[in-house]
């Protein structure tokens, strides 16, 4: 069974958020911030209009796609009634609702984890009438994800998330003596880089990364979690796995968890050095934002970021004073996180009205345009639109020509690593590497109990025999 993982370890709720986007002054870009909103089911759109050939009701995540139903409204007079739904109950609500055959949706959204039930279960129609265009005119990896495990088209997303490395400039300069993307990228071209990294930058008194979560976008290595039904932990896991006890033991983070308080204020600024051991959900932002900046002894500064593109939204708008002194760069290798794709219920009966809405959101070159404008920084789908505004200059981001190097990172993915494993293996690697940072086991021992936690899950797996331990 095929599944689509978004390359996540640790704090797996932050995935199971819907993809970016939203204005540029919003401080939680789209939903794939967990800091975001969403309305109750029912509360967006109306139902004016509604019994028309062409009126079709939408269920998503993305509160984006309000915007792209006033858009296609506009210009069509086609209504469509969209139903913004809780993160959490989404999935299940797809489930239960299209499990009992409904037609009261005609299009709904689903992220990459996600779409592998749907369209095993048979929700999702066949989309191959526009197999080609998305093929030939939409980024590469977002094509595969929206394919069934025969290569059919069932689902098209208007966005794409690659990843990159989110750093600061003036303290690029400082340390390393330049914040040239590409020499910056050098400094996180391999785990070991990374530790050299990580010390130069602590003997700064700078910590490389909020947490050691950050590692785990690059947890793809060269080979999939899973090969001829073994489970592969070659010697990029390894290295992955030391790199990250390593910055966690010597103190070369700031141990701002995701999403905490700290983690936003540390785009801002300086900010007090935490301990692994610190309460950090019941901190206030604006009273670490005030310690870092009265100065002291125990401060840092974050010097770096690793997450999706959508996540380059996040540190924008948290950025405050430090907006427009940052930058990204490449990273070990290239990934990509989240994506809000949308597909037609197999049992609508405006099929082809609701095909009609994923063309104008995803086909589009004209919405394609206006959704990059409109967002102020969302990555679109579409390749021409991006190459048309590869020389834009993003003052968010030093003038950096951003949409150029996303559209040249993707061409990095290499979305054949990925497999129906991924979510559960590294959740449990994870846990792995967490174990021997806190001193609880020897990484010899964590191994094993991975090995045994991941095969008690899936007994179709096995171990390799040149395994680095057998459980």
């Amino acid at each position: 069974m095929k599944r689509f993982a978004a390359l996540i370890l640790s704090l797996v709720m932050v995935l199971s958020l819907a993809a970016c986007g939203g204005s540029g002054n919003d401080s939680n870009p789209g939903s794939s911030n967990p800091g975001s909103s969403s309305s109750d089911p029912g509360s967006s759109g109306s139902s004016d209009g509604a019994g028309k050939a062409n009126d079709i009701v939408l269920w998503t995540l993305a509160k984006d796609l309000e915007q792209f139903a006033e858009r296609y409204e506009a210009e069509t007079g086609n209504h469509v009634e969209v139903v913004v739904f809780d993160s959490a109950d989404f999935k299940t609500k797809i489930m239960q609702t299209l499990g009992g055959k409904s037609k009261d949706v005609d299009v709904f959204v689903g992220e990459p984890q996600m779409l592998p039930d749907f369209f095993e279960a048979g929700f999702s129609a066949d989309l191959s009438a526009l197999d080609n265009e998305v093929k030939t005119r939409l980024v590469d990896y977002t094509y595969e994800a929206g394919c069934d495990e025969d290569g059919v088209l069932r689902a098209i997303s208007y966005q794409a998330c690659p990843g990159s490395v989110i750093y600061r400039l003036d303290l690029a300069e400082e340390v390393f003596g330049t914040s040239d993307p590409d020499e910056i990228a050098k400094h996180f071209s391999s785990f070991d880089e990374i530790r050299a990294t990580a010390k130069t930058l602590k003997e700064h008194g700078y910590s490389i990364f909020g947490d050691t979560g950050s590692l785990r976008w690059f947890s793809i290595s060269s080979n999939p979690w899973v090969k001829d039904g073994q489970i592969i932990v070659d010697q990029d896991r390894l290295d992955y796995f030391d790199c990250a006890v390593d910055l966690y033991q010597n103190n070369y983070v700031a141990f701002a968890k995701e999403w905490s308080a700290p983690w936003y204020a540390s785009m801002a600024g300086p900010l007090p050095q935490l301990a692994d051991s610190d309460d950090v959900w019941s901190m206030d932002k604006d009273a670490l934002m005030s310690e870092g900046e009265a100065g002291g002894d125990n401060i840092t500064q974050v010097f770096s970021y690793v997450m999706p593109s959508w996540g380059a939204l996040i540190v924008r708008d948290n950025a405050e004073g430090n907006k427009g002194n940052f930058g990204i760069c490449s990273g070990v290798c290239g990934f990509f996180g989240g994506g809000t794709f949308l597909t037609v219920n197999e049992y609508s009966e405006h099929k082809e009205a609701a095909q009609q809405f994923i063309e104008f959101c995803t086909l589009n070159d004209d919405t394609a345009q206006w959704w990059l404008e409109a967002s102020n920084g969302d990555v679109v789908n579409n390749k021409a639109v991006l190459d048309a505004n590869s020389d834009y200059q993003n003052p968010s981001f030093g003038n950096q020509n951003t949409y150029a190097f996303y559209l040249k990172e993707m061409e990095s993915i290499d979305y054949s690593l990925i497999t129906g494993y991924d979510d559960a293996i590294k959740d449990a690697f994870g846990n792995a590497i967490m174990s021997v940072q806190k001193g609880e086991q020897t990484k010899e021992a964590a191994l094993k109990e991975f090995y045994t936690t991941v095969m008690a899950q899936y007994p179709e797996l096995s171990v390799p025999a040149d395994a680095p331990v057998q459980p």
